[in-house]
């Protein structure tokens, strides 16, 4: 005999399957970019399937920590994502990251316009390459600059080494195959962006500029059961040290150089 259900347990049962299906927590409140006050923040990264790296506004990532503070030049904002966040997120999307390799990734926006003005990051991945019967594998070097202030696209997909790839180009000059896809500036509505732009991958064997699939993403404010933070270290401050940055490093905090 198949039991029945009242009307209340048949709510709380569908209630208790939406909130499983979301991951357990309510969405972080978009990003205020007005706001340029110091603090740790959220990132997503959309997800595109490697056949279609144009691809927007699909399947997001796990949200990765960053931290917010003024930007370089007065009015701007800078975005600092750490680099052990950003070899998660590599490892999590199937790309062998080489610990300790890689750069923050660093987001420079304008708040008033809502321009990235720049994000770049640097490091090495291990690769597979084919070159003929023989399989072999090698560390490649990249390098990722993009921007929403230019426009940029992709050529249809070819094999290097046994490498499918995405080669970055420029629409209308002069590329009548360039596939553009769209820079589209911060929406304050949803924290989202997406900044366009190159992979540089140097290896022995090859050089190749790709098309970068890293600059769609969603900027959130923390979520209140948010870790404390994200790398090893006995504070905030050692926490987000970089040489490029105003705050003390290395032996100036009293460490070893």
């Amino acid at each position: 005999m198949s039991p029945r259900w009242s009307k209340i347990e048949i709510v709380w049962i569908t209630l208790g399957w939406l909130f499983a299906v979301s991951g357990g927590a309510a969405s972080a409140a978009p990003l205020d970019l007005a706001d340029p006050t110091p603090r740790w923040v959220e990132v997503r990264f959309e997800v595109s399937p490697e056949d279609e790296p144009g691809r927007l506004d699909g399947t997001w990532s796990a949200p990765r920590t960053a931290y917010l503070e003024s930007g370089p030049e007065a009015g701007t904002v800078r975005i600092r994502i750490p680099a052990s966040e950003v070899e998660a997120h590599f490892r999590a999307t199937g790309t062998e990251a080489v610990r300790g390799s890689f750069s923050e990734f660093i987001w420079t926006l304008d708040p008033v316009s809502g321009h990235v003005l720049e994000a770049q990051l640097e490091g090495s991945i291990r690769e597979s390459f084919r070159m003929g019967p023989i399989r072999t594998a090698a560390t490649v070097r990249i390098e990722v600059t993009m921007t929403t202030q230019n426009a940029g696209g992709f050529r249809a997909g070819k094999g290097v080494l046994g490498i499918r790839t995405y080669p970055f180009c420029t629409p209308g000059d002069r590329e009548e195959d360039c596939i553009p896809v769209a820079a589209i500036r911060f929406d304050p509505e949803r924290g989202y962006v997406n900044a366009v732009g190159m992979v540089q991958a140097a290896a022995a064997m090859a050089r190749i500029q790709a098309f970068s699939p890293l600059g769609e993403v969603l900027f959130s404010e923390r979520s209140q059961d948010g870790t404390e933070s994200i790398v090893s270290g006995t504070s905030e401050q050692d926490a987000i040290c970089s040489e490029d940055s105003s705050r003390l490093c290395g032996s100036e905090q009293g460490g070893e150089s």
